[in-house]
C-alpha cells in the first residue's frame, strides 16, 4: 500500500511467467463497473476462496524488461482488490461470485465428504490453467495430483473409485497418476483394474 495526498492506494501484484515480479502497480479492475468485474470473474485465469487471478495483456507486463511472445501476465487480487471503487451493494455482488472456485473461466465442483475422506479439486499454482485434485483423512493425504483442465468431472470419478476400491486404491492410484496423469491412471484402471496395483 501507499498514501497519495491523504489518500490510501492498494498496490496489487503483477507476475510473469518469464519471471517478472511487480508489487508496486495500480489495480487494474480500478475505474470498472461491477458488471465489468463480473464478466472478469466469469472469464478469471482463476478463482478461489475470495481471491482472483486475472490474465492481463503485454501493456501490464511487469519490470523493466518487454514481455516475449510465451509471457503470461497474472494479477493477483484480494476481496478488497476486487471490489475497490465499488458501493455496498455492489460489492456485495462482486464478493458472492468470488465464493466459488473456477479455472479458465470454468466452475470446479464444490468439496466432497465420504465417510470422513475430504475429495476437493482448486486451481494449481503456476501459469497454466491446471487444478490440483487432493483426496484426505484423518490419517493425512490419500491422493494429490495436478492436471490440465479437462472436460470430464475427474472430482466425480474419484469418489466413485473411493467407493469400489476404498482409501488404499486411491493410494495406489496417486501413485499410477505420478506416471501417467491422473485422467489417464483412472481408464487405465478401468481397462485394466491391475494397473492399480502396479
Amino acid at each position: 500500500m501507499s498514501v497519495v495526498g491523504s489518500t490510501l492506494v492498494r498496490m496489487v501484484t503483477i507476475s510473469c511467467s518469464c519471471g517478472s515480479v511487480c508489487d508496486s502497480r495500480r489495480n487494474p479492475l480500478r475505474g470498472l463497473d461491477v458488471a465489468e468485474r463480473l464478466r472478469l470473474v466469469e472469464a478469471a485465469f482463476s478463482a478461489h476462496d475470495g481471491f482472483l487471478t486475472l490474465e492481463l495483456d503485454a501493456a501490464w507486463h511487469p519490470g523493466s524488461d518487454e514481455p516475449g511472445p510465451a509471457c503470461v501476465v497474472l494479477v493477483d487480487l484480494d476481496e478488497l482488490d476486487a471490489c475497490a471503487g465499488l458501493d455496498e451493494d455492489e460489492a456485495r455482488r462482486l464478493r458472492a461470485a468470488l465464493r466459488g472456485t473456477r479455472v479458465a473461466g470454468r466452475a470446479l465442483p464444490s468439496p466432497v465428504l465420504v465417510d470422513g475422506t475430504w475429495f476437493r479439486v482448486a486451481p494449481a499454482q503456476g501459469y497454466v490453467p491446471h487444478v490440483t485434485y487432493v483426496v484426505h483423512d484423518e490419517a493425512g493425504t490419500v491422493l494429490e495430483v495436478d492436471e490440465p483442465l479437462v472436460e470430464r468431472d475427474l472430482l466425480a470419478e474419484l469418489v466413485d473409485e473411493f467407493g469400489r476400491q476404498g482409501r488404499d486404491g486411491l493410494v495406489r492410484l496417486d501413485a499410477v497418476a505420478a506416471r501417467r496423469s491422473l485422467a489417464g491412471a483412472l481408464d487405465a484402471l478401468r481397462a485394466r483394474p491391475e494397473v492399480a496395483v502396479a
